[in-house]
């Protein structure tokens, strides 16, 4: 049976440290709280490991929040002959379509083309390692791309097969002259990439003698230990001393590594920008289905639907950076103009953009272009005095749970231990069935709004569905689809300590395209209430987001 959490029930946070105080033995730290360091984390806790995952920022603010919400087998890697890691993709692709239907849908992904033949040589040549140079797609050579791509989806295949169009088709309404036909096929959309991410920190964190901290700062004591301290409440602090370490900080993996005495270079990092645009006609032209096309150059770029709005992307630029966060007027200019050859009739302006993210690919070092390097993701081994370290380079969203995986069993012979369960065909812990029907009327509640919850949790929506039944259910101003409850739940449970951290990584209130000052006051208010904030530290927290248009990009705050 499911029931309210008490007023009185220790916050998550308060909670992990207390876990902490009593692991000053550990088997694994994981320095990294993104979707690899948190994966690695489920797949230990669930081998009956003792581990600690710290992360200097909040969990999935790096790259793992800043992508394209995809889960695919990643097509254009063909070209690059990187038929592993497509193999690889398009198994745990379907793996997520299966095991997390909750968070994972299928997307209908539309590719407009202007050639049937010409560029099939370049493409032939791409394809058998003997240029690099770009080049036009032609209906013929993807046609023959994804006929080998969907043989590699065959395990547990979860999706149609493709089709192609004419001119005259529907989803041709619209788009220039140039355009010959079409190509239609499916991959993945994760719907909330954080939320995903929070869900496995939350199953790791049932296992006995394992826990996850936020917004914390760590350093070696000479002693063999690691010192952890709290850099958002009261310095508190713990010292672990961990068997095996795992890298698991991305962009930042050289820089954890300096710090550990390792030196090397491991990564390159490329910064990949999204917009986030509100334009009612481009919504309604692309019905749901994402596009990806020619930004008129030979390169790609997608834009899809994501709540009311479509996110918009990607660019690449490189930066040795692992902090740069900084989105130039130039990559926006750019995906604006690659939005412009979509459709004829459609475009999209720069007061329509919502917001901007921006997160560094930690990227395998090498040689090249940065569109042209390698997608694919290593496992490094180098030593601490005598403490293995395992570093996480590369990998992509979609590779997490099998990349965790190959981490996890180096770690486990580092232990000396052996693996006693697979994550492989494991539900998450939202997948489970819930009805709504019977939940709504256990609780008194509404049916419609439980619903409206499964769309966001999957099954652990029945908690949050419990918290608002305890109490009146007050509305966030100006978002009659979220309550106070709701947030108070996120606060309590999902270890927001930030607004931004609310915001961005446990809600969607960004992507309703209509976040508004009165809004964002109100989860502050919430916050402050279930933190013991005073109304400084809300004032703060408002002036912090509402000044960077690092975290809530350009146009969030269209009312006063």
């Amino acid at each position: 049976m499911i029931s309210a959490t008490s007023p009185d029930t220790p916050l998550a946070r308060d909670a992990a440290w207390s876990v902490l105080g009593g692991l000053s033995q550990v088997d694994v730290l994981i320095i990294g709280g993104g979707v690899n360091g948190v994966a690695t984390l489920r797949d230990l806790a669930l081998n009956g490991v003792t581990a600690v995952l710290v992360e200097q920022g909040d969990f999935c603010s790096g790259a793992s929040g800043a992508s394209s919400r995809m889960a695919h087998g990643g097509l254009r890697y063909l070209e690059g002959r990187e038929f592993r890691l497509v193999a690889e993709a398009a198994r745990e692709r379907n793996a997520l379509l299966h095991d997390a239907p909750h968070a994972v849908r299928p997307l209908q992904i539309v590719v407009p083309l202007e050639h049937r033949l010409r560029g099939l040589g370049g493409a032939i040549l791409r394809f058998s390692g003997l240029s690099k140079r770009p080049g036009p797609l032609s209906l013929v050579a993807l046609k023959g791309a994804l006929t080998f791509y969907e043989r590699f989806g065959a395990v547990r295949r979860a999706l149609p097969r493709h089709s192609a169009w004419g001119r005259n088709a529907a989803v041709t309404k619209g788009m220039p002259d140039g355009v010959k036909a079409v190509v239609t096929y499916f991959d993945g959309q994760i719907l909330c990439p954080e939320g995903l991410v929070m869900e496995m920190l939350g199953e790791a964190m049932t296992q006995s003698g394992v826990t996850a901290l936020n917004h914390v700062a760590w350093a070696p004591d000479g002693a063999g230990g690691i010192v952890i301290t709290d850099t958002i409440q009261g310095g508190r602090q713990a010292v672990v001393h961990p068997r095996v370490i795992v890298n698991a900080a991305g962009a930042a993996i050289d820089r954890v590594n300096a710090r550990l005495g390792i030196a090397g270079t491991l990564i390159r990092g490329v910064k990949g920008a999204h917009l986030l645009l509100r334009n009612a006609l481009l919504q309604r032209r692309m019905n749901g289905r994402a596009y990806y096309f020619d930004d008129g150059t030979g390169r790609m770029v997608i834009c899809l639907p994501v709540g009311d709005c479509i996110l918009m992307g990607t660019t690449e630029v490189e930066t040795a950076d692992p902090d740069d966060r900084n989105v130039e007027g130039a990559e926006i200019g750019y995906l604006l103009a690659a939005l412009t050859r979509l459709f004829a009739d459609i475009r999209p302006t720069r007061d329509q953009i919502i917001a901007v993210t921006t997160g560094i690919r930690p990227l395998q070092a090498g040689d090249g272009s940065a569109t042209q390097a390698a997608r694919d993701h290593a496992l490094v081994e180098a030593r601490h005095g005598t403490v293995p370290v395992l570093s996480l380079v590369g990998g992509k969203w979609t590779t997490f749970r099998s990349f965790a995986e190959q981490a996890a069993d180096v770690a486990l012979t580092r232990l000396g231990r052996r693996r006693n369960l697979s994550t492989a065909g494991r539900p998450y812990p939202g997948a489970a069935a819930l009805d709504a029907a019977t939940l709504a009327a256990r609780l008194g509640t509404s049916e419609a709004r439980i619903a409206t919850l499964i769309v966001r949790y999957g099954a652990l929506a029945a908690a949050v569905a419990v918290e608002e039944a305890a109490g009146p259910m007050v509305a966030l101003p100006g978002q009659p689809d979220y309550s106070e409850a709701e947030i108070a739940w996120l606060v309590r449970n999902r270890m927001a300590c930030r607004l931004e951290d609310l915001v961005l990584r446990r809600t969607g209130l960004v992507t309703t395209g209509c976040l508004t000052a009165e809004t964002l006051r109100a989860c502050a208010a919430v916050m402050a209430r279930k933190l013991g904030r005073d109304e400084s530290w809300i004032e703060a927290e408002l002036a912090t987001v509402l000044r960077d248009p690092r975290i809530l990009g350009l146009q969030v705050v269209t009312r006063a």
